[in-house]
């Protein structure tokens, strides 16, 4: 997939159980599999546009890597969903689905993610306010798109994300997206219009190897060389842990806390101006540091 920012390519789908490992065995089988769309509508029993909606998402989530016309796993790829060295075949584990949500927020160029987990600090937003937010990052990083476009792209974003306030609801049963159940967005009526809640806070599965993944590859894509990131930073800065997981501070203290006291060799200090610091106090900190990543 292109770097430039896209709003459209999903076909109108999101992300759905049971499609990566899918994804996996094919492209594992077949690496010219998206060279003939016929034989891949054959080879993974879906639709045109859900073949092509899978191979979307699979370049969102940064499975796939391109040579030519061929299709091949990603390292990341490998790691979860290979039959034998994936920590998670089948994508069962809620702290393999921030990892995943963490890639597409940080590296998949798409519009309404980076709205929402960039530039959006407020608890709660309407539907047709992010619709506009949205639009707006249209204009500003490729330029006008059609108010179908927009409104099928901003669709997709709260499918993804967005399940049913019924906790007890089976969402494999939905053929729901598995995002959903980090509950980071909520879709609630309200005075004629819908409300998309993102409240900051503690979130679910988010365990220390699952933090310790986002800041690890926040420090070594934006921090390099840096033995010290401060609190603040991590809470507010573009496509940090904290903006991405949408975590308040407390959280993210705790989380940080919790990561040192396994990891080793990172501490928090105060910085002596009433803030804090995650310090990298070995040499191998940040080795450590992703080793320990979900």
């Amino acid at each position: 997939m292109s770097l430039r920012e896209a709003f459209s390519g999903h076909e109108s789908f999101a992300p759905r159980y049971g499609w990566l490992p899918k994804l996996y065995d094919a492209i594992v089988d077949d690496p010219g599999l998206f060279a003939d769309e016929d034989g891949a509508i054959a080879r993974l029993g879906l639709g045109k546009n859900m073949v092509r909606s899978l191979r979307f998402w699979g370049d969102a989530f940064g499975l796939l890597g391109t040579e030519g016309r061929m299709v091949r796993p990603t390292p990341l790829a490998v790691s979860i969903l290979d039959p034998v060295d994936g920590r998670d075949r089948y994508v069962e584990r809620t702290e393999t689905l921030w990892k995943l949500h963490w890639a597409l927020a940080t590296r998949g160029h798409l519009g309404a993610w980076n709205v929402v987990f960039d530039e959006i600090s407020d608890p709660e937003v309407t539907r047709r306010h992010l619709t506009t937010l949205v639009r707006q990052r249209a204009v500003r990083t490729r330029g006008e798109i059609s108010q179908a476009t927009l409104a099928l792209h901003v669709s997709v974003f709260l499918q993804c994300y967005c399940g049913s306030e019924q906790d007890d609801i089976v969402l494999e049963d939905t053929l729901g997206c598995p995002l959903q159940e980090l509950r980071l967005c909520r879709l609630v009526d309200a005075a004629g219009d819908q409300v998309v809640r993102m409240p900051r806070g503690p979130k679910p599965g988010l365990t220390v190897g699952a933090f310790a993944h986002a800041l690890a590859d926040h420090w070594h894509s934006r921090l390099a060389g840096n033995r010290t990131v401060s609190l603040r930073s991590l809470l507010h800065e573009r496509h940090a842990p904290g903006k991405v997981l949408k975590l308040d501070e407390a959280t993210l203290l705790e989380r940080m806390e919790a990561t040192c006291r396994e990891v080793g060799g990172m501490e928090v200090r105060e910085d002596g101006v009433g803030g804090l610091h995650l310090v990298a106090l070995h040499d191998d900190a940040l080795s450590r540091l992703s080793e320990a990543a979900a």
